[in-house]
């Protein structure tokens, strides 16, 4: 491939990536709006589901927040009912943070369109295509995650 269309992929993939990414942030603001939450708060709910209950200290880390902004997120997201903090079984010393499975249903149905439509084209998409974006995902996420360390 010559330079000149590997400069025009480029450019064509940061700017639909970007596209991508703002729609997403603002929609999930949207719905952070609706139910009376911030848009970090949206965003600590989808790393606990992702990872499954983690410290305070585990969500700074991933949110980049300091551990006082997660005491404040943690406190206006259990005062909403979306998140409870247990004990720690691996450290008496700390808590775990965990989502409250019957109150994410509420924010779930803000999705359900989105994804049904996103079922839909992945069903349609040859495996091939979906393993190369899952490679490349993962290689970005890894970059990512080792750019912030």
């Amino acid at each position: 491939m010559s330079t000149k269309n590997r400069v025009v992929l480029h450019e064509a993939f940061v700017h639909l990536i970007r596209h991508f990414i703002a729609g997403t942030i603002l929609y999930n603001q949207q719905v952070a709006d609706r139910v009376g939450l911030h848009l970090t708060d949206m965003q600590c709910m989808n790393v606990l589901e992702l990872l499954g209950p983690a410290t305070p200290g585990q969500l700074a880390k991933c949110t980049g927040l300091t551990t006082g902004g997660v005491t404040v997120m943690l406190d206006r997201l259990e005062k909403a009912g979306y998140v409870r903090r247990a004990p720690n079984p691996k450290d008496r010393r700390s808590v775990l943070v965990e989502i409250r499975p019957e109150k994410l249903e509420s924010l779930h149905a803000f999705y359900g369109e989105i994804n049904k439509n996103l079922d839909a084209f992945l069903a349609a998409t040859p495996e091939p295509e979906l393993r190369t974006v899952i490679r490349f995902f993962t290689r970005m996420n890894k970059l990512r995650t080792e750019s912030a360390q």
